[in-house]
């Protein structure tokens, strides 16, 4: 486990592989991950590599001026409907793309992506339309 913000950071920051797996994989208390987003805001983007990230974290993410934070939220497995919801609303056709791609993406939020100026967006999401449909 991650005891604090300071130790997040160092496993980034060594360069070591096996240090870069334990910040993905390895989980820490909510007052760190509050910690970081809050003091550390250039270890947002690396936050959201990790699994255990708590969705109330992942709220505090969901408008951070970097799209790459929010296009690896958006890519993320079991991230909750109000977080995509958002997400699929963003101004930055990666972070649409990813919502696009995302297996949890309402239904409703992909049709109206599926209408989407960019044409990758609209393919993304009329393939998991698609996809719903066969099952």
């Amino acid at each position: 486990m991650i005891e604090s913000a300071e130790e997040f950071v160092r496993l980034r920051m060594s360069g070591d592989s096996a240090d870069f797996l334990r910040i993905k994989q390895e989980d820490a208390p909510l007052d760190v991950w509050l910690d970081l987003v809050r003091d550390h805001p250039d270890m947002r983007f690396w936050v959201t590599f990790n699994r255990h990230v708590p969705p109330e974290v992942l709220r505090l993410l969901v408008d951070d001026e970097d799209w790459r934070v929010r296009a690896n939220i958006a890519g993320r497995k079991g991230v909750p409907q109000d977080i995509l919801e958002t997400l699929s609303r963003d101004d930055h056709d990666a972070v649409v793309s990813s919502t696009a791609s995302n297996p949890g993406t309402s239904t409703a939020a992909l049709t109206r992506l599926s209408r989407h100026p960019w044409e990758d967006v609209r393919k993304r999401a009329r393939e998991q339309l698609e996809e719903r449909q066969k099952d």
